[in-house]
């Protein structure tokens, strides 16, 4: 029955005040009969508009628009028709949006509760835009130009891309070719998103449980590598296009092989029973020990003469399985220890004009009766009437969702984020019966549980899984830490912290010969409380090498003691180690590295002393002071720059001056890490890929970074064997950019192995070829000779054959073969849990205190304020946290819009691994 109502153009009334109190109550004006103008500015003419009214946006549907259409008189034409609706706020240009499916339909709905006047414009026979690239629903399509025949022109087809990644940047080009005359759609695009800041949030609201545009877009952004490390800045408001005021550490730029963990899945034998918990075998409901069977129904037509019996548990999960297959409603009349009777409650409808209502309806004779002797345990089919002569139904009382449950486990094993709808749509056709979506939901639960197996139980069994882990990767290390316990003879322990780090990785971490380690930590998702502490080091090739990882209860300075505790045994560090550490300064990581490595370096990342600073000056010309006295190799540039921050504001600058500079400025670092990274990304990027395996249960989780890591070695051997030359490819890349620098220097030999190096910009250092250092540092520092050095090796080659090439001066950190060593250990497979040796241990583990949160569990990271309001800036939509590669000159840290004809490949910055740059993308 239809609830809305239609009426004319010039009956206006005021839709807000009508709906006062109705949240999900609105109307649309549709705009029909007409057509689009060509873009930009385009218009909707020749048409007419039509108010429709009283609409539930909890109940509406495309199918209401195509009735609405008939009304109108549009049902006889036979055209196609294509729906659009336009975001409140925003323009014709980029403001409309598919509306075609369901999907379409919530992503609308998400503005109806502040906007009750919705308007909607209709295409008729053809559509000349592309607001399928901007649905919600049609997020990953991509849109392939196919050359047809000389008799035909050329069309563009849909056709779904095979990868999750939304290219925006094609759509983009799309648009700019279709706009012609604008030479910056992007800039309107940003500017219309401005103006309605809740959009993301809506879209991640209404498409998170199925794994659609915004989990694919921010999964992207985690994949990149080094987003997380980006040192973006406010844009200067005289002009918004110009993306060069971006900071990025140009020669640190992370350089990491990605992994694919989207077919990770917990390898666990489904008939074997956990212990401590239930069966891994699905029952129906009432049952908990077997599992169903699809077995033919014929057996029931067996007389008292069959000589093979059945069991009663198996008879019931017989009858209950016929019931669904021939849709039923089957129920026990007679349930005792030596009868069993079912009939099928299904009635015979009588139909005709002589039906009178008092009328009883004839009863289904369907009939199954069984029985067995008291001391046996078969029971015998004794009465059965298959003639079923009531009408199906679609509502099976036995179709419950444990039943649903051992249908899906192996589509949920293959594939754990199969959307609810999809398994939803497929059981129906299947079974051919009525489920609701929270029926499925509790379907596919239940078998992730078969699969993961639950939160509690895997605690049950951690160490067993830690006995296989040590069994099959020797050398490992794992330590568990447990609560208290009061009563010493208790058999369980409360779970506290657990500490692993694989065999395979120290000794490849001892091969990469970097002293070099960043810490960070990354909340669990579970209903149990927890953090993933990791220490994540760099390879040869600017690449993260994760060390060790540990769950701990919090982050404080228990929790962080405890695992540079381990982590020193592990690595053999004491308190005069000469080791150097980058960290976020987390709650309780300073006083722990102070406590147990005092001589150690230990650098602050200089994106969080930013985000600090801006708390009370914001601005460009404090960050760019900031990242001026970070980036400085020698101390003389660290005053100068800390002056002019003096003079532009002397509060900040005593706020900067109370953090030794020690710990975050280049001119005061040691060489002895051989690398002049300043921001802790790497860490980020390992939290990043660990993004879906920390909402799992504790042995899943663990299991998922063991198999990450596993992926991640065999992956970059691979690109290691397509490798030639000397030196890893990033290290190659640097080096042919700091020749380039070198070669607008003159180098003069001064005596004992000295030089003086000169050049642009009354540029002149000093260089000891004997010590491998330079006035300016950046040798020292990084273990790679700078262009002051280059220089130097080039004026020593001319005189002496016995000098190499700057590639052999060059730290073996950088070596192809200490990276190729450094990934020759592999971390081993283990087997499955019904090939575990069970532990000695006579404790078993029990988890923390279970804590449940309020509301919706949270899935994403927890931005800050200062990323938040980053995000919208004015009317138009910050790049901040993106990545900017320009596409003429394939440089980062400016678009094609401000290219200025650089080179191709060219160091946005002074060359070298120590020098400073300014950009915008990813940073080290």
């Amino acid at each position: 029955m239809v609830s809305w109502h239609i009426r004319g153009e010039m009956d206006e009334i005021d839709v807000d005040q009508s709906y006062a109190g109705h949240p999900t109550m609105f109307s649309i004006r549709m705009h029909h009969g007409g057509e689009f103008t060509s873009f930009p500015g385009r218009k909707y003419i020749r048409g007419k508009k039509t108010f429709v009214d009283l609409l539930d946006i909890d109940t509406f549907s495309v199918h209401d628009i195509d009735e609405m259409m008939e009304d109108l008189g549009y049902a006889s034409i036979g055209k196609p028709l294509y729906y659009h609706f336009q975001r409140p706020l925003g323009d014709l240009d980029f403001g409309l949006f598919a509306l075609a499916s369901d999907e379409d339909v919530r992503y609308l709905g998400s503005f109806v509760a502040k906007h009750k006047l919705i308007e909607v414009y209709i295409e008729h026979d053809k559509t000349t835009l592309h607001t399928y690239l901007m649905s919600p629903t049609h997020s990953k399509v991509r849109i392939t130009e196919i050359t047809e025949p000389p008799s035909c022109s050329k069309t563009l087809f849909l056709e779904w891309h095979s990868t999750p990644a939304v290219d925006l940047e094609d759509d983009m080009d799309h648009m700019e070719k279709e706009s012609g005359n604008d030479p910056t759609p992007t800039g309107h695009l940003e500017k219309d998103l401005g103006n309605d800041a809740t959009v993301t949030d809506h879209m991640e609201n209404d498409l998170g449980n199925d794994a659609t545009l915004t989990d694919h877009m921010e999964n992207d952004l985690v994949n990149d590598a080094n987003d997380f490390g980006k040192f973006g800045e406010l844009e200067s408001d005289n002009d918004e296009s110009d993306d060069s005021d971006f900071f990025v550490d140009i020669e640190n730029i992370l350089d990491d092989i990605n992994v694919d963990m989207q077919d990770f899945e917990m390898n666990i034998d489904k008939d074997v029973e956990w212990v401590g918990g239930s069966s891994n075998t699905v029952v129906d409901e009432g049952t908990q020990d077997e599992a169903l069977e699809v077995i033919n129904t014929d057996f029931l037509a067996s007389d008292s003469s069959s000589d093979e019996g059945i069991n009663a548990k198996e008879f019931k999960d017989k009858v209950k399985l016929h019931a669904i297959e021939t849709r039923r409603e089957l129920a026990l009349e007679k349930n005792d220890k030596n009868r069993v009777r079912w009939v099928c409650k299904g009635t015979i409808p009588k139909l005709g004009p002589n039906v009178e209502v008092n009328d009883e309806e004839e009863i289904c004779p369907w009939v199954l009766l069984a029985s067995k002797w008291k001391k046996d345990v078969n029971w015998t089919v004794k009465t059965y009437n298959k003639v079923h002569k009531c009408l199906q139904t679609r509502t099976v009382k036995a179709c419950t969702y444990k039943f649903l449950s051992s249908k899906i486990v192996e589509q949920v094993e293959s594939n754990p984020a199969v959307p609810i709808r999809a398994l939803q749509e497929q059981l129906q056709r299947r079974f051919k019966v009525d489920l609701s979506r929270m029926k499925t939901f509790r379907a596919k639960s239940e078998a992730l549980n078969l699969v993961q197996g639950d939160f509690v139980t895997q605690y049950s069994l951690l160490r067993d899984y830690i006995v296989e882990l040590q069994t099959r990767n020797p050398d490992t290390t794992v330590r568990v830490d447990v609560e208290s316990e009061g009563n010493p003879h208790s058999e369980t322990r409360t779970f506290r912290r657990i500490y692993i780090c694989l065999g395979a990785l120290k000794k490849g971490f001892a091969a990469g010969k970097r002293d070099f380690l960043g810490f960070d930590g990354a909340f669990m998702k579970g209903p149990f409380p927890g953090q993933i502490l990791s220490a994540v080091g760099l390879d040869g090739n600017n690449g993260t090498y994760p060390l060790a990882y540990a769950v701990v209860e919090t982050e404080n300075i228990s929790s962080w003691t405890w695992f540079l505790s381990c982590l020193g045994e592990d690595l053999g560090l004491n308190t005069n180690s000469n080791f150097t550490f980058i960290t976020d300064r987390q709650k309780g990581i300073l006083n722990a590295i102070v406590d147990l490595f005092p001589c150690a370096e230990n650098r602050y990342c200089v994106r969080h002393i930013r985000d600090n600073m801006r708390k009370q000056w914001r601005g460009k010309p404090f960050e760019d002071l900031l990242w001026t006295c970070a980036t400085a190799t020698h101390v003389q540039q660290f005053n100068k720059g800390m002056e002019e921050l003096k003079k532009l504001n002397k509060d900040c600058y005593e706020w900067l001056k109370k953090i030794p500079p020690q710990h975050w400025s280049r001119s005061h670092f040691t060489g002895r890490a051989h690398s002049d990274v300043i921001l802790n990304n790497l860490c980020e990027t390992f939290n990043g890929k660990l993004n879906e395996g920390r909402d799992k249960p504790i042995i899943t989780c663990l299991e998922f970074i063991r198999e990450y890591l596993m992926k991640k070695i065999v992956n970059v051997e691979k690109a290691i064997g397509k490798c030639t030359g000397p030196l890893t490819p990033t290290a190659m890349q640097t080096l042919e950019n700091i020749k380039k620098q070198a070669e607008d220097y003159r180098s003069v030999f001064c005596g004992n192995g000295k030089y003086q190096v000169s050049g642009p910009w009354m540029d002149q250092c000093a260089v000891d070829v004997v010590q491998q250092t330079c006035s300016c540092r950046k040798w020292e520092l990084t273990g790679m000779p700078c262009k002051h050095a280059v220089a130097t090796i080039w004026e020593m080659r001319k005189n002496s054959k016995d000098v190499g090439i700057p590639e052999t001066w060059v730290h073996e950190v950088y070596w192809l073969k200490t990276w190729k060593q450094m990934y020759s250990f592999k971390i081993e497979p283990i087997n499955g849990r019904s090939m575990w040796e069970k532990s000695v241990c006579p404790t078993t583990l029990v988890p923390p205190k279970h804590h449940v949160t309020i509301g919706r569990p949270k899935k994403k990271r927890r931005k800050s304020a200062y990323e938040i309001d980053d995000m919208v800036k004015g009317n138009s939509a910050s790049r901040i946290l993106q990545s900017v590669t320009c596409s003429k000159c394939n440089n980062i840290g400016h678009n094609a819009r401000s290219c200025k004809g650089q080179k191709a490949n060219a160091p946005s910055g002074s060359g070298g691994p120590g020098g400073s740059g300014k950009g915008k993308g990813k940073a080290g």
